[in-house]
C-alpha cells in the first residue's frame, strides 16, 4: 500500500512527464501548424535520392520556397521515389515547371531546386506532379559513362593490331607522298610554265576590264543622251502640234500604211502571175547563152570557122 509521500511524488512526476510531453509535442508540432502551403508531388524515377531528407529545403531560382515533407517508394513503380513538398502560398507553381536535386556544397546532402515556368502557363493545382529533370547528378554520370566509354575506345584502338595497321597506313602516307613529290619534281617546268600562262591570262582579263569599263561608261552617256534627245523630241512635238494635229497626222500615216500594204499585196499577186513567164524566159536567156559560150569556145579554138560560114552562107 502506496504511502501518501510515495504518491505525491508518483503526482509529481507525471505532472512533469505531461508538461515535457506537451512541450515536446508543441515543438514538433507547432512549426508544422504555422508552415502553411500546399503540398504536391515530384517523382524521381531511375535516380537515387541518397542525401535528401524530411525537412530538406525546396528552392525555387536559389530563394527557399519549401520543404520535403515525405519520401517513400512509388506503390505501383518500384524504380521510382515520390518527394512531397510543400510549397509557401508566395510562389505560383506552373505546369512548365522543372524539378531536380541539387547538391549542399560537399556534405553529400542535398535539395530540392525548381526551376523554369512562365506567367502564361496555367498554375498546377495542390497534390499534382511537378515533372522531375535531369539534375547534376544525372549529367555527372552521363559524363562518367561518356568517360567510360572514351576510355574502351582508346584502349581498342591502342591495341597491337590496329598500331599495326596504322604504322603501315603511315609508311604507305610516306611513300604516296614520295611518289607525290617526284612527279611534281619532275613536272616543275610544266607547272612553271602553267603558272606562269595563268598570271599572263589574268593580266589580260584584268586589262579587257579595264577597258571595259570606259565602254560600259560610254554605253551610259549614249543611253541617256538617246533619252535626253527623245524627250526633246516628243516635247518639241507636243509644243508645235496640238492633240487634234496629232490624230489627223497619225490618221494620215495609218491610211499611207494601208494603201502601201494593199498596193504591196497587188505587187505581190502579178509577180505570181507573172512567175511561170519569167521562168520560161529566163530559161531560153539559160539555153542563148550555153549556145553564145559554145559559139565563142568554138571561135577560139578555130577561128577559119567563122570565114567557112560566111563562104557557105554565099
Amino acid at each position: 500500500m502506496m504511502t501518501h509521500e510515495q504518491r505525491t511524488r508518483l503526482g509529481i512526476f507525471l505532472s512533469v512527464a505531461t508538461v515535457v510531453f506537451i512541450a515536446a509535442a508543441g515543438f514538433f508540432i507547432a512549426p508544422k501548424l504555422r508552415d502553411p502551403g500546399d503540398v504536391y508531388l515530384i517523382r524521381f524515377r531511375d535516380t537515387s535520392v541518397h542525401g535528401l531528407t524530411v525537412g530538406s529545403l525546396v528552392k525555387y531560382r536559389g530563394v527557399e520556397v519549401g520543404r520535403v515533407v515525405r519520401i517513400g517508394v512509388t506503390r505501383t513503380d518500384l524504380d521510382s521515389v515520390d518527394v512531397e513538398v510543400k510549397i509557401k502560398p508566395g510562389l505560383a507553381v506552373k505546369t512548365d515547371m522543372r524539378a531536380v536535386m541539387v547538391y549542399v556544397g560537399l556534405t553529400g546532402q542535398k535539395y530540392i531546386e525548381i526551376s523554369g515556368g512562365t506567367l502564361t502557363a496555367p498554375n498546377l493545382k495542390a497534390h499534382g506532379e511537378i515533372p522531375a529533370g535531369r539534375g547534376l547528378g544525372d549529367k555527372a554520370d552521363d559524363i562518367v559513362n561518356n568517360i567510360e566509354t572514351t576510355a574502351k575506345r582508346i584502349t581498342e584502338l591502342l591495341a597491337p593490331e590496329n598500331i599495326g595497321r596504322f604504322s603501315a597506313f603511315l609508311e604507305n602516307a610516306e611513300k604516296s607522298s614520295a611518289s607525290v613529290s617526284g612527279v611534281l619534281e619532275s613536272r616543275r617546268p610544266a607547272l612553271e610554265n602553267t603558272l606562269a600562262s595563268l598570271e599572263k591570262a589574268s593580266a589580260e582579263f584584268a586589262r579587257a576590264t579595264e577597258r571595259f569599263v570606259p565602254m560600259t561608261e560610254d554605253l551610259g552617256r549614249l543611253v541617256r543622251a538617246v533619252e535626253a534627245s527623245s524627250e526633246r523630241t516628243l516635247g518639241n512635238i507636243a509644243d508645235r502640234f496640238s492633240a487634234e494635229e496629232l490624230g489627223a497626222v497619225l490618221k494620215d500615216v495609218r491610211a499611207f500604211l494601208d494603201t502601201a500594204s494593199v498596193g504591196l499585196k497587188k505587187l505581190e499577186n502579178v509577180l505570181l502571175e507573172q512567175q511561170s513567164e519569167l521562168q520560161r524566159t529566163f530559161a531560153n536567156l539559160g539555153v542563148a547563152v550555153d549556145n553564145l559560150a559554145r559559139f565563142s569556145r568554138e571561135i577560139a579554138e578555130e577561128p577559119s570557122a567563122l570565114l567557112r560560114i560566111r563562104k557557105d552562107k554565099k
